[in-house]
C-alpha cells in the first residue's frame, strides 16, 4: 500500500454509498505526486470510508499512542501485525478520508499516515464467450478494466462502416444518438434530395462487416450474453457508408454492383460526426475499418485534419494486402492499425511501411470472436478491420479516464503503452537488421500499460519494463484463455526463444517466439494446476519468471 507522508497532497473526496449497512463503504481519494521529470501525476484511488492507518515515531508505548489518537477523536482498531507499528484507526463519524488524513498527520508523534485502500476482484466479464476472446487476454484487458471500463464519462465510438445491426442483443443497448446513412456516389444528387447523410435509425447493416467491428470495440459486456467489448460502456453510433443493394452478406459484390464506398461518403460522415456526436467531437472516437487507395485524397485529408483538430480520435485499419499502408490510414492525423495473430506474430496480410513507424500500432486481428448479423456471433473475423476496433476500444477507455485528453494525447498513450512483440515475430532471418516499426509500428497494443500511463502519467516502476512478467497471474485457462508474456525492452532482440518448465526443470512447452501460452503442453494437453517457470532467451540475454496455473 502506498504510504502517504505528512505533507502529501490530498484533494476532495466523493463518497459512494454501499449497498447495505454492513458492507464496506468506499470513497475516491485523489492523490498527486511529483514525477522525476518534474511533472505531477494525479490519480483517483478507492479507499475505505471512515478509516485510515498511522505510524508513530519509535519509543512511544501502545498506551501513549492510543491516548494521542483518542485526544484527536480517532478510534483505535488494532496494531497491524508484521508492519513494524502501523495502527488501524477509525475516523470521527462523517469525516472524509482526505480530511482525516490531514488531521491525523497533526497528532503528536505521528510520522506517517495512509488511507486504508480498497480492493476489488479483478474484473472478468460473465459473457459466455469471453474465454474464447484471446485478443482480450493478449492486450491485458482485465488489468486495464481495473482502471476503467468506460463508464467514468460518456464516450461514443462512431463506426464508419457497412452499418450496425441495431437489433443485435449485444449491441442494441449501446446505441446512442441518431445513426446515419451517408450515401456514396452521386445518387443523392441524382435523386434530387441533395442530402449528404440521412437518418438510419435504428441502424441497419448492408453486410456483416460493421456489426463485427462494433462488437470488438464495444459489445455490451458483463451482461451474461455473447461476447465482451474492449470498452464495456462506450456508446456506439453507426455511420453507414455502403448501400444495401451493393453488398452480399459477407460484404462481397452482388455481381451487379460493387460493395464499395467513396471519398465523398467518408468526408460527409466525418463532417456529420464532428457536428453532431455527443455535441462535443472531443468525446468521439471514429473507427474506419475500410481501405483501398494507396494515397490520401486531399479532400479526405482536409476532413480528417479538421476532425482531429476538433478532438476526434481517428483509428483506421492499415490494410490487408501486405504492402504499403492503405488510404485513409495513410492520411495524416490517423492511427493506422496492423494485425497480429494469437501467437503475437504479425499477420502476413497486414499492411506495413513508414506510416506504421511514425504513427501506427498493431493489435490482434486474426480469428477474432465477435458479434455477427442475424443476432449471432462469429469466431472467424480476420483482417486489420478487426484489429482497428481493438484500438478504438482502448481509445474510448482513455477518454473515459481522462476526458480532457486531446486526440494527440490519446494517440501518444496508445503508442507509449505498447509491447514489443519480438523480432522473430516479423518472420525475418535471425541477426537481420529489422525495420521493426515498419511492420509493427510502436508495437502491439497493451491496454493495461496504456491505462496505467494514462491514469498515472508514467510507466515508471512497471516491472514489465525491467523484467519478464506473465499476465494474468494467477492464470485460469478456462477464464482467461491465454496468459501473455511481456518481454522487457532490454531483452528484446533476435533469436527469441520462450519455454515453459515445471519447477523441477521438466520442459512443458516450447513457445519458440510466441509471447502467449494457452496452458497446454507440447502434446496439446492441459497442464495441471501448479507453478511453472518461464524462461525467455534472446541474443540480448535471458530472464526467468513464474506463473501460477489454476484449473
Amino acid at each position: 500500500m502506498e504510504e502517504m507522508k505528512r505533507l502529501a497532497c490530498i484533494a476532495a473526496v466523493v463518497v459512494l454509498t454501499a449497498s447495505s449497512a454492513s458492507a464496506i463503504k468506499v470513497e475516491k481519494l485523489t492523490k498527486t505526486r511529483v514525477l522525476a521529470s518534474g511533472g505531477v501525476a494525479v490519480s483517483d484511488v478507492e479507499v475505505v470510508s471512515g478509516e485510515a492507518k498511522v505510524l508513530f515515531k519509535d519509543g512511544l508505548s501502545l498506551a501513549d499512542r492510543k491516548a494521542a489518537l483518542a485526544g484527536g477523536g480517532f478510534g483505535f482498531v488494532q496494531e497491524l501485525p508484521g508492519t513494524d507499528g502501523w495502527i488501524h484507526v477509525t475516523l470521527p463519524s462523517g469525516m472524509s478520508v482526505s480530511v482525516g488524513i490531514s488531521k491525523l498527520s497533526l497528532v503528536a508523534g505521528v510520522i506517517q499516515v495512509a488511507a486504508n485502500n480498497a480492493y476489488r476482484p479483478v474484473k472478468i466479464p460473465n459473457d459466455p464467450s469471453y474465454s474464447s476472446q484471446y485478443h482480450l487476454a493478449t492486450i491485458n484487458a482485465p488489468a486495464a478494466w481495473e482502471y476503467e471500463i468506460g463508464d467514468s464519462s460518456g464516450v461514443t465510438i462512431a463506426i464508419m462502416d457497412a452499418g450496425i445491426e441495431g437489433t443485435h442483443a449485444d449491441l442494441s443497448g449501446k446505441l446512442t444518438g441518431t445513426s446515419q446513412f451517408c450515401d456514396p456516389g452521386a445518387s443523392k444528387v441524382i435523386g434530387g434530395d441533395n442530402v449528404a447523410c440521412a437518418a438510419n435509425n435504428p441502424p441497419t447493416a448492408a453486410c456483416n462487416h460493421g456489426t463485427r467491428v462494433s462488437g470488438v470495440a464495444a459489445a455490451s459486456s458483463n451482461n451474461g450474453t455473447g461476447v465482451a467489448g474492449v470498452s464495456w460502456n462506450a456508446n456506439l453510433i453507426s455511420y453507414k457508408v455502403f448501400r444495401d443493394g451493393d453488398c452480399n452478406t459477407d460484404c462481397s459484390s452482388t455481381g451487379v454492383n460493387s460493395c464499395a464506398t467513396d471519398d465523398t461518403s467518408i468526408i460527409n460522415a466525418l463532417a456529420h460526426i464532428q457536428a453532431n456526436v455527443n455535441n462535443n467531437p472531443a468525446r468521439a472516437v471514429v473507427n474506419i475499418s475500410i481501405g483501398g487507395a494507396s494515397a490520401c485524397d486531399p479532400g479526405v485529408q482536409t476532413a480528417i485534419t479538421n476532425a482531429f483538430n476538433a478532438g476526434m480520435v481517428i483509428v483506421v485499419s492499415a490494410g490487408n494486402d501486405g504492402g504499403q499502408v492503405n488510404a485513409p490510414a495513410i492520411c495524416d492525423n490517423t492511427i493506422p492499425v496492423g494485425a497480429t495473430d494469437s501467437s503475437d506474430n504479425i499477420a502476413s496480410f497486414s499492411s506495413r511501411g513508414a506510416k506504421m513507424t511514425t504513427d501506427g500500432v498493431v493489435a490482434p486481428g486474426v480469428n477474432i470472436v465477435t458479434t455477427d448479423v442475424g443476432g449471432s456471433y462469429t469466431s472467424a473475423a480476420s483482417g486489420t478491420s478487426f484489429s482497428a476496433p481493438v484500438v478504438s476500444g482502448i481509445a474510448a477507455l482513455i477518454l473515459a479516464e481522462k476526458p480532457a485528453f486531446t486526440a494527440a494525447q490519446v494517440k501518444a498513450n496508445i503508442r507509449g503503452g505498447t509491447d514489443g512483440i519480438g523480432v522473430a515475430a516479423l518472420g525475418l532471418p535471425a541477426g537481420a537488421k529489422v525495420p521493426f516499426g515498419a511492420t509493427a509500428g510502436a508495437g502491439r497494443v497493451n491496454a493495461f500499460r496504456t491505462l496505467k500511463l494514462t491514469a498515472e502519467g508514467t510507466l515508471a516502476g512497471f516491472e514489465g519494463d525491467q523484467k519478464v512478467i506473465a499476465f494474468p497471474n494467477p492464470f485460469r485457462p478456462t477464464t482467461h484463455g491465454a496468459v501473455t508474456i511481456t518481454i522487457p525492452l532490454g531483452l528484446q532482440s533476435t533469436n527469441t526463444k520462450i519455454r515453459i518448465y515445471t519447477m523441477t526443470g521438466e520442459i512443458v512447452r516450447d513457445l519458440k517466439a510466441t509471447t502467449s501460452w494457452d496452458g497446454k503442453n507440447d502434446a496439446g494437453n492441459d497442464v495441471a494446476s501448479g507453478v511453472y517457470l518461464i524462461l525467455a532467451k534472446t541474443d540480448a540475454g535471458d530472464q526467468k519468471a513464474r506463473v501460477a496455473v489454476i484449473r
